[in-house]
């Protein structure tokens, strides 16, 4: 792994410190590193990046966490989008549900990482409650403006429908992916779409 240029400024290495620091994260928690074990000592060294850059930018262990949190949260919502925008439509739907479980299996080790840490860091804790109240936001929209276009049955009561499902998914791809091959992710994503389809439509 090459060194950071010395050259470029603060805010210019900032992308490449974060992608190699998040990057050494979930690499360490891929090999069964529990993150509550990581020090930043070792986080820096597998990034090969020095402890004084790390704290350039973070101010400590718990400002990085957060860092992940979003991460995580942005390399999710474009997916999660995805599958609500395609709710009407079964095939759509199953599609949109796949790419969403198999990015969740490649995020799956810094999804570990940050729910471990919520269970000592409030902070954490909060930040990734609010993220999951961004998509159970969306998800509601999305289902109103498909019952207002007839694709999903209108006595569905959106915002507790759209929790539920979010809160299902969530906990079980969480529960189910961890070490899942794709013959067990491809059930799961059958699974999740049959599920999610039978709550928002009519019995055919």
């Amino acid at each position: 792994m090459t060194e950071i240029s010395g050259s470029a400024s603060r805010d210019e290495r900032r992308p490449e410190v974060e992608r190699r620091l998040i990057a050494a994260v979930s690499d360490l928690c891929a090999g069964g590193a529990l993150f509550a074990d990581l020090s930043v000592s070792r986080i820096v060294r597998t990034a090969a990046i020095g402890r004084a850059t790390f704290y350039l930018y973070f101010p400590d262990r718990s400002a990085f966490v957060l860092r992940l949190v979003d991460h995580v949260r942005a390399e999710l919502a474009g997916s999660v989008a995805a599958v609500w925008r395609a709710a009407g439509d079964r095939g759509a739907l199953e599609a949109a549900l796949a790419d969403f479980v198999e990015i969740y299996a490649r995020e799956y080790p810094l999804i570990t990482a940050v729910v471990d840490a919520s269970g000592t860091d409030a902070q954490v804790a909060q930040r990734m409650e609010a993220n999951l109240g961004l998509f159970i936001e969306e998800s509601a929209r999305t289902i109103v403006a498909a019952q207002q276009r007839g694709t999903v049955r209108g006595e569905v009561p959106a915002e507790e429908t759209a929790a539920a499902l979010v809160w299902m998914v969530e906990r079980t791809c969480y529960r189910v992916i961890g070490g899942s091959t794709e013959k067990e992710r491809a059930r799961l994503n059958r699974a999740l779409t049959m599920i999610i389809w039978h709550s928002l439509h009519p019995e055919n």
